[in-house]
Order: C-alpha cells, then structure tokens, then sequence
C-alpha cells in the first residue's frame, strides 16, 4: 500500500522537477513546482538551461523511462517531426575514444532512438505535467527551504518575497549549483562528501542548415580520444535543422568559428559528412559553453540526512554532457523516486539517497574511467582505471569490425540492457581473438610488403 502526502514542492521547472512533479501526482493531494524563470509557451530556449542550445542526445533506455512516466510521449514527438530511427543503423555515425564502431545489417527493435532537441523534449514534458490537476507552476523563486530543529526535518520552504509556504516533501531539482549543502550546513549537518573529475570541457555550437538528400545519417558522433582531445557531435531535429556542437576536454578550446567546426569534421568525422556540413549554411549565432567538472554530490554517505527533503537530478551528480547520460539519468532517478514513494516505507528521503546513488555508480564509474585514462581529465584515480581503460580501448578497436561486439557496446552505452558496462568473459574473449587475427593480418601484409621492396630492390 503506498503513501498519501498533503503538499509537495518542487524547486526547479526544469526536465527533472518537471519529473518530480509528475512522481509526486501520484502520491500528493497538491504538488507546487516553482520556477524563478520565465516559461515559454512552446519548445523554446530557456535563457536559464544555457546547456540547451548544445547537443542534447535522449539515450534508447531514457526513451522508455520518459514513455513509462508519460505515456504516448514518444508517438507525440514522431508526430510533431521528431526523428524516430529505428533498425536503420545507417541512420548513425557513432565514434567513441577514436573508434568507429560498426553494426549489424539491423539492430534490435528495443535499440529504437528518438531526437528530439532539449527544448522540444522538455516542451512537451512540460504540457503534460501542466494539465495534471493536482500540480500548479508557479513563476517565483525559492530563498531557501524551511527546517525544523527540533523535528529536525524540512518543513516547506521560503519564497524570496518572504512568503512561507508549507510542504511534507521538498523536492530540490534546482540543477548542479543547487544550495541544498549550504543549507544543510546551516542546519548544522555535515556537507556530503564530492566525488570530482575536472573534465574541462568548452563547448561550440551553431545551428546549420544542411540541404535535403546529403547525408543518410541523423545522428553523427565523434568522440574526443588520447589522441585527438575535440570531438563533434551533430543531430537532425524536429525542425529539420541540424544542431552542431564541437568540444574540446582538457581545456582545450573548442572551434570558434563555422569555419573552424568544418576544419574539425575534416579530421574526424568521414567524408561525405564533413562535405555535407561544408554545403550547409550556419541559421544560428555561435554558442559556447563552459562545464568544468562533473560532480557526484554523496547524499547516500551521511549519517545523518533531515526528513522532508530530497536532492534530485543534477542537484544530484551532473555527468561529463558529451557521452549524453544526462537526460536519461534523470529519467532513472524519476522511477526511482516514483518506485520509493508507491511504498509506504516512512524514510523516503535516505531510501532515494541510497537508489540515486545505485543507478548513479555504475554510469559515474564509465564516464569517470574514460574522462581520467582517454580525455585528459584530473581528480582521484584509482589505480585500477589505467588498465581497466586500456582493456576497453582495447574491446572497442575490436568493436570497429565486429558487429556483435559493436552491438553489445551501443546496448550498454545507451543503458538498455544494463547499467554496468561489463562485459562477459565470452565477449572479452571474442574481442581478443579479433584482435589477435587484426594482429596477424597486418604482419603478414606488412611482412609482404618488405619482400616485395626486396624483389623490386634486385
């Protein structure tokens, strides 16, 4: 039997409160989401998400996850021009750590991917979350939660016009400059403890009008590796536009200009794409972006947490953006919640400190490997990482011409089958024999070419 709440508030109307706003319907006799910034009537930028005029990439696990909180969502956005690809591996270009991977003739129904940009995905979450008759949108900003000493638990929070307003749940989804440990600190609990990778990542990108019939892919990705530290990543959306985004990790600047991005695709993406975005014209301005550091703020290590509130999304652990987990990791965190809250255990808040932090280690641990061992990233390395990130290096050159394995990687990378990107001994041993044959191929064409120098030679 699951629980009834009087009153939930939401800090935050972004992609994740508005997911928290939908879990809390379910449970809640009202629920208020407040927004301290304007909310546009359709799928616009929202000067607030400056993240949002950048590739955005809804993962094939977070597609399901966004469907089973929304039903029909997914049919709406194809509708509405979203492009759905699916068993049409042609459709992507997919490069990781310097590899290009290759696929099957046809993938899996359940690989089936959508993109949609981030304004029309959080537009149209947002229409459904408005029509709910227990929730309520509020323009204003949130000064702080109220806490009670001596219930030592959150009881509402305080509006910057000094109003109150009472709540049994707080739901902080204010994004990764969230305040919750300053006032936990105020409180007098501890501060959580931070996991950090500085990634150093600057970002670029425009809006390019590519002309019709130049490229038979939909999503183009080209990953940064040890070797060359940018990367490029181009979608096609719902308004028939493509959005280019290049990056670069370590702190290396990302192109400044539509010039420089093509000079980029040159090197790094095939041919006939750079061509393609070579004939484009640019219909946008340059965007550019900064992210510093991926976080993981550790919730699940205090001893002691108060009742009545929960960090949630970004608040949360915001990840390196170019592998793109963000949108669905908030999803995951969404079912989470929803699953603690259909229960009618009384500790809600250290139940979902503890599931964030489960569906949170394993896709922390990948991007961190890759970001410290290929992408030049700092902060703690286990000693473990070297060889764990040489070992995938080695899988993913092995992925390059074996479909199976190729496959595998895409399954995992995009979350569906698991979130553990581990693979089994018997794909760990395919990979090594491929390599091993790729090994001895090049020897002996390398072998053949010296013998015939030397018959040329005579």
């Amino acid at each position: 039997m699951g629980r009834t709440l009087k009153h939930g508030v939401v800090i935050g109307a972004s992609l994740a409160g508005l997911c928290a706003a939908r879990v809390l319907s379910d449970v809640c006799e009202s629920v208020t989401v407040f927004e301290r910034d304007h909310l546009p009537d359709g799928p616009e930028q929202r000067a607030a998400i400056p993240q949002g005029r950048h590739v955005h990439l809804l993962m094939a696990r977070g597609a399901q996850e966004f469907e089973a909180l929304f039903p029909g969502l997914l049919d709406t956005m194809v509708a509405a021009g979203v492009p759905i690809l699916e068993n049409r591996p042609d459709c992507i270009h997919f490069g990781a750590a310097g590899h290009v991977l290759g696929t099957r003739d046809e993938l899996q129904s359940e690989f089936t991917a959508y993109v949609p940009s981030r304004p029309h995905l959080e537009w149209q979450i947002r229409k459904r979350v408005l029509v709910i008759p227990n929730v309520e949108v509020v323009h204003a900003a949130v000064r702080e939660p109220s806490y009670d000493k001596d219930r030592d638990r959150v009881t509402g929070v305080v509006l910057d016009s000094g109003e109150a307003v009472p709540a049994d749940l707080v739901v902080d989804a204010s994004g990764r400059a969230a305040r919750a440990p300053s006032w936990l600190a105020g409180w007098g609990y501890p501060r959580p403890r931070e996991d950090v990778v500085y990634v150093g990542i600057g970002y670029a990108s425009c809006r390019v009008q590519i002309p019709d019939g130049l490229l038979a892919e939909k999503v183009v990705v080209a990953g940064a590796s040890r070797d060359q530290p940018r990367g490029l990543g181009m979608l096609f959306y719902e308004d028939g536009i493509w959005n280019v985004t290049t990056f670069g990790v370590a702190r290396v600047e990302p192109p400044q200009d539509f010039g420089q991005m093509c000079d980029l695709a040159d090197e790094i993406v095939p041919p006939h794409v750079a061509s393609a975005l070579r004939q484009g014209t640019p219909v946008s301005e340059m965007a550019f972006h900064k992210y510093p550091a991926s976080r993981w703020r550790r919730y699940d290590k205090m001893d002691r947490f108060p009742a009545g509130l929960v960090p949630f999304g970004d608040a949360v652990a915001s990840y390196n953006p170019t592998f793109g987990h963000g949108m669905t990791m908030t999803s995951l965190q969404a079912r989470e919640l929803q699953r603690i809250l259909a229960t009618s255990d009384t500790d809600i808040e250290r139940a979902f400190n503890r599931a964030a932090a489960k569906v949170t280690f394993p896709v922390w641990m990948m991007t961190a490997i890759g970001d410290l061992t290929m992408h030049g990233a700092t902060g703690p390395t286990p000693r473990w990482y070297k060889p764990v990130g040489a070992l995938f290096d080695q899988f993913l050159g092995a992925a390059e011409t074996d479909p199976v394995l190729a496959e595998w990687f895409l399954r995992r990378f995009s979350l569906l089958d698991s979130l553990y990107l581990v693979p089994t001994p018997r794909l760990v041993g395919r990979a090594v024999r491929n390599n091993l044959r790729m090994w001895w191929a090049e020897r002996r064409a390398a072998r053949k070419s010296r013998s015939d120098r030397v018959l040329v030679g005579r």
